[in-house]
C-alpha cells in the first residue's frame, strides 16, 4: 500500500512543498490531501492525474481554501437553490448537468451554512472528476450566505444509466 511518504516525494515533482498542508492514506484507498492556498485547475488535474498512478490509490480528495465574503445576518439557504444552481455544472463529455444525470448521491445544508455533498461520477476513470468536483465547489460558494462546501467523491454504489432524471432519459430516448 502506498504510503504519505510516497505521496509526497511524487507531489514533490509537481507543486511546492508550502503548499500541502496535510497529506493522508486512508483505509480504503482514498488520498486525502489539504493544501495550504487555493491553486488553478491544471494544477489540480496534473495532481489528480499523477497520483492516481500510484499503486493502491483509489481515490483522491484535494481540499484547498476559498476566500470567500460571506454576508451578515441570518441568511437561509435550502437544498433546493442549491440543487438549482448544481444544474449549471454540465459533464462536459456527456452534456447533462450533474444533478440531472444523477451524479448527486447526498446533499445537507448544516446549521453554520456550511454545505456537504456526496457525489459520483459516471465512472472511477473519468479525466475530468477533480475539474467537476471543484465546479460543483465552486458553485455551492457563488450562493450568498454558503459560508463553505465539502465535496466527498464516492463510487459506492457505482454510478448507472439509472440514475438519469425522467426528463432526461426521455430526451435522451431511453424511455
Amino acid at each position: 500500500m502506498v504510503t504519505e511518504v510516497d505521496v509526497l516525494a511524487k507531489m514533490k515533482d509537481l507543486i511546492d512543498d508550502d503548499l500541502v498542508k496535510t497529506v493522508e492514506v486512508r483505509e480504503d484507498g482514498t488520498l486525502f490531501i489539504e493544501l495550504s492556498r487555493e491553486v488553478d485547475d491544471s494544477t489540480l488535474i496534473k495532481l489528480q492525474t499523477e497520483l492516481g498512478k500510484l499503486e493502491g490509490i483509489k481515490a483522491i480528495e484535494i481540499k484547498q481554501p476559498k476566500k470567500r465574503e460571506v454576508p451578515e445576518g441570518d441568511v437561509q439557504i435550502s437544498e433546493e437553490t442549491i440543487l438549482e444552481k448544481l444544474k449549471e455544472v454540465i459533464d462536459p463529455e456527456i452534456g447533462i448537468d450533474v444533478v440531472n444525470l444523477g451524479l448527486i448521491y447526498e446533499l445537507r445544508v448544516n446549521p453554520d451554512n456550511t454545505v456537504y455533498v456526496k457525489m459520483t461520477m459516471t465512472t472511477p476513470g473519468c479525466p475530468l472528476t477533480m475539474w467537476i468536483l471543484r465546479a460543483v465547489e465552486d458553485k455551492i460558494l457563488e450562493i450568498p450566505g454558503v459560508r463553505d462546501a465539502e465535496i466527498e467523491l464516492t463510487f459506492d454504489p457505482p454510478w448507472t444509466p439509472d440514475r438519469i432524471s425522467p426528463e432526461y432519459k426521455k430526451r435522451l430516448g431511453l424511455y
